[in-house]
């Protein structure tokens, strides 16, 4: 890469993952295509192997910080940031990790298309055992009210950002009650300032499904996304609230029904309900229980 090319700081942070998951992360930015990067990892005082197996890489390119984050992730991600030397910035999991020409091709999008905001490319998920093809977007989702009534349509691994729109919005919200929840809450803002953001239809990365992982939980992830629901619309406006609400829910019901998680879909759709009787999406997602994830999958 030329002198010309923009310098991108990846951003991880991270918590007692040393081990496989960890050491995939690091490489898959270490082997990138694209060579201006910086790795900025934000340790929350892990008590494994972390430390040490980021030392023996001594990369010049990878920097690490320790700091106690008290089960907030945004603080950590926000002090990554703070410590960015990068105009662009971008974001990894410890247990996601990418494809060799991510940031090389999230970087051509940027070239081709200077105003926008962002650029988000499709993944894999996988819990091991299964793997599924996600796609965000599209373009017209990323709009203020279309946000709110339609929920999060971003991977926070598979976001490219500027750094100047994070400034804008002050970065994460630390707000406890955000937390699983606080990337929606930056879209939201972001959107509102009026960036735009470009998906890309290629995989570039994979994200991690597992029990440990905390968007697993996806009752609480629900609870959260309703609490920064509650911050962005007017308490005068009932009936945008109990839309949107009755859609967040409506989404948890789904990513249960993906995990085969039947009775958990069915909580979830009755509190959809509970937001609003008369949202005849959730019966025809309560008929499509009768019929197991596996054989709506093959017909995809």
């Amino acid at each position: 890469m030329n002198s010309n090319t923009p310098l991108v700081s990846v951003i991880l942070p991270t918590f007692n993952r040393s081990g496989y998951y960890l050491e995939r992360a690091i490489q898959s930015v270490v082997n990138q295509s694209y060579d201006n990067w910086e790795l900025i990892i934000i340790d929350n005082h892990s008590t494994d192997n972390t430390l040490n197996y980021i030392n023996s890489l001594a990369n010049k390119n990878i920097s690490i910080y320790m700091i106690n984050n008290n089960g907030n992730i945004a603080k950590s991600r926000n002090y990554g940031i703070s410590h960015s030397n990068g105009d662009l910035i971008a974001f990894l999991d410890s247990d996601d990790f990418w494809e060799k020409n991510k940031l090389e091709i999230s970087i051509s999008f940027f070239q081709d298309n200077k105003k926008y905001a962002g650029v988000c490319h499709s993944e894999n998920w996988t819990n091991n055992a299964e793997t599924i093809i996600k796609h965000y977007g599209p373009e017209y989702n990323f709009k203020y009210e279309t946000l709110l009534q339609r929920g999060n349509c971003i991977s926070l691994s598979a976001m490219v950002l500027k750094k100047k729109y994070l400034e804008q919005v002050n970065y994460f919200s630390q707000d406890p009650e955000f937390i699983t929840a606080e990337d929606y809450d930056l879209w939201l803002n972001v959107s509102k300032i009026g960036g735009k953001i470009g998906f890309i239809k290629n995989i570039l990365g994979t994200f991690q499904m597992h029990s440990k992982s905390e968007s697993s939980d996806i009752f609480r992830n629900t609870k959260a996304v309703i609490n920064v629901l509650k911050k962005h619309i007017n308490k005068k406006n009932k009936n945008l609230y109990s839309n949107a609400c009755s859609n967040c829910w409506i989404n948890a019901g789904k990513n249960f029904y993906i995990n085969h998680q039947y009775n958990n879909a069915i909580t979830a759709y009755k509190n959809a309900i509970k937001f609003k009787t008369f949202n005849f999406k959730v019966y025809i997602y309560f008929i499509m229980l009768l019929i197991p994830y596996k054989i709506i999958k093959i017909f995809r």
